[in-house]
């Protein structure tokens, strides 16, 4: 294969090394594999600019992309519109969408295991017509990067404080608004202080993403409480994925999803970037609409692996202009709770605001250090 390698020297990973040296050795991975591998090295929104322009040229079989998640969401959208397969070096702190392709969290292994890889079509969203990889959210979220955004900082600990400051600011006083909610047909109405809409179900038992990218449903979030104490014990097991077990929550699956707003527009968070959004918001699946490399089965491990890629065996996605949308018979998941299930739930406020907070708050710094 004939691939192009575009670093993000701005990305987390890279702040310490030489990003062309580090770029030059991952170029020589690829190349000992058997690819013609070329690399390029940019910062910021000219590293954007570099994936978009490789993209639109198609001048190679693939194009592999070293980032965050920002610059990785940015990718897939640029990739998906022209048809170019996808590979995905992790080098922010966060790294979802890596790790639901199973792809190794460090820099070189994961070289190895995407040079040894295979081409596969997974799902990717689109709200209003712009395209996503990992979420859309709505309320409590967005309103917390907003803040956060606000506050002063001049170092890591202090965007740590920051973080937690802006999560008190905005949990005392949530948002709250109504939503319709059209999930495949079926019409509810929701008042809410947070809704998530993500590119396939998050898995259980760890931070917030899919363990399968081929689902072909989007997974739907819905606080049920505007309680300060419900949402920092909701925020606490969505960060400990333990989503499946929160009476907090409401969750449906579906691949068409229209949310109706009071509002004529939103804030709203897209893959972690904020973003207006006209109402309703529209959410579609392209399901098998990217082409991404993976690891082989195996491989994700070790970083390595026998056999090499090859153009006849690339997936081939969905084009995104089409208007019908394929895949089995749709899914529809809606858990509903009880007046005395939360009842119970709200016994536990009082060991929340003793024992959970500070949990949460050390638990969201972390977190928060491994987003950025």
């Amino acid at each position: 294969m004939k691939v192009t390698i575009v670093l993000n020297s701005n990305a987390g990973t890279l702040r310490g090394l030489d990003p062309q040296e580090t770029a030059d050795r991952i170029a020589a991975i690829f190349r000992d594999a058997g690819h013609q591998a070329a690399a390029e090295v940019h910062g910021g929104s000219a590293a954007i600019a570099a994936i978009t322009r490789v993209c639109a040229a198609k001048g190679c079989d693939a194009i592999i992309v070293g980032g965050g998640d920002g610059t990785v969401s940015a990718a897939a959208s640029a990739a998906a519109r022209s048809g170019m397969t996808l590979g995905i070096l992790p080098l922010g702190t966060m790294n979802l969408f890596a790790r639901s392709l199973g792809i190794p969290l460090e820099l070189e292994p994961a070289a190895e295991a995407l040079a040894h890889g295979r081409a596969v079509a997974v799902d990717i969203g689109e709200v209003n017509g712009r395209l996503f990889i990992h979420h859309v959210t709505l309320g409590l979220h967005p309103r917390m990067i907003r803040v956060r955004e606000r506050l002063k900082y001049g170092s890591r600990i202090g965007k740590i404080l920051a973080n937690v400051q802006a999560l008190w600011l905005v949990i005392r006083r949530p948002p709250y608004f109504r939503a319709e909610i059209d999930v495949d047909g079926v019409r509810q109405v929701r008042r809410t202080a947070a809704l998530v809409v993500s590119n396939n179900p998050f898995g259980e038992g760890h931070l917030p993403y899919a363990d399968d990218l081929r689902q072909g449903r989007f997974g739907l979030y819905v606080s049920t409480s505007r309680r300060w104490t419900d949402l920092l014990q909701l925020t606490a097991a969505v960060t400990l994925g333990a989503i499946k077990e929160s009476p907090l929550l409401e969750r449906m699956t579906g691949r068409a999803i229209d949310v109706v707003l009071a509002r004529p527009d939103v804030r709203a968070s897209v893959d972690g970037e904020i973003v207006r959004l006209a109402s309703p918001l529209r959410i579609r699946m392209h399901q098998r609409g990217l082409s991404v490399l993976e690891p082989r089965p195996g491989e994700a491990e070790s970083g390595a692996g026998e056999g090499r890629l090859a153009t006849g065996n690339r997936a081939q996605p969905t084009a995104l202009a089409k208007d019908t949308l394929e895949g089995d018979a749709m899914t529809h998941e809606e858990l509903t709770k009880t007046e005395a299930r939360q009842g119970e739930d709200r016994k536990m406020n009082k060991v929340v605001l003793f024992v959970g907070l500070p949990l949460a708050f050390i638990i969201l710094a972390i977190l928060y250090m491994m987003w950025v």
